[in-house]
């Protein structure tokens, strides 16, 4: 992108004579203006009309074009005193794409990888809450999307696939909520797949970390059952 842009830009400027003065001196009818020149140029570069033009895009909800603008503002910009705050509003263009966990989850990702740069990038900036939180609810998704894959394999008796899903839970998104129905359906197969001893250490380890589990009770019936095969 900054390659075309420099590009036009070279076009303007070395186009600029020919365009404002005729054979003899006096300017053409259809040729541009110096003021038109120089509000093309400030739309290409002016970091206030590029941050308004992107927050005009965010506000009629259109997120893809929004989160371009913005983007195109931090290639031109990037060391800019609203560069913190222009690489939050591509987190929260991503974010507000983001629909049901069945459906495409790059937005989630997107999102996620936008809220982070911000964390790392602009450390103690005034988004660094909000960023923390919308990171909570991205790897949240990103662990129920995980399950909902693994659980859509352990109703196909597909053991090895669920197990390698259930597992990339407890392995990548620890911190998540999604993790004690992880442990649980993990357990479960395990179980299924004959592999008890494991199924055994699974649930034990559910019922050990989450005493209070909403699985509490089939956690405890499946070992139960486990423990006199």
């Amino acid at each position: 992108m900054q390659r075309s842009i420099k590009i036009l830009f070279l076009y303007i400027v070395l186009s600029y004579p020919l365009l404002v003065t005729g054979c003899a001196g006096t300017a053409k009818p259809d040729t541009l203006s110096s003021d038109s020149l120089t509000e093309g140029l400030k739309e290409l570069y002016d970091a206030q009309a590029l941050l308004n033009k992107a927050d005009k895009l965010f506000k009629d909800k259109d997120y893809i074009s929004a989160a371009q603008e913005y983007r195109r503002f931090l290639e031109l910009h990037p060391i800019h005193k609203s560069a913190s705050y222009v690489q939050y509003r591509i987190g929260l263009a991503y974010f507000n794409q983001i629909r049901s966990i069945d459906r495409d989850i790059e937005p989630v990702q997107k999102a996620l990888s936008a809220f982070e740069v911000v964390l790392k990038d602009y450390p103690g900036n005034e988004y660094t809450d909000d960023s923390r939180e919308k990171i909570k609810i991205c790897r949240g998704k990103l662990a129920e999307r995980e399950f909902y894959i693994g659980n859509f394999y352990l109703k196909k008796e597909d053991y090895p696939a669920a197990i390698e899903r259930f597992n990339n839970i407890l392995k990548e998104f620890a911190d998540t909520d999604v993790v004690p129905k992880a442990f649980y359906h993990l357990g479960i197969a395990y179980s299924s797949s004959g592999e008890s001893t494991r199924a055994v250490e699974v649930l034990q380890d559910l019922l050990s970390k989450y005493p209070e589990t909403t699985y509490k009770r089939g956690a405890t019936q499946l070992l139960a059952n486990l423990n006199h095969r």
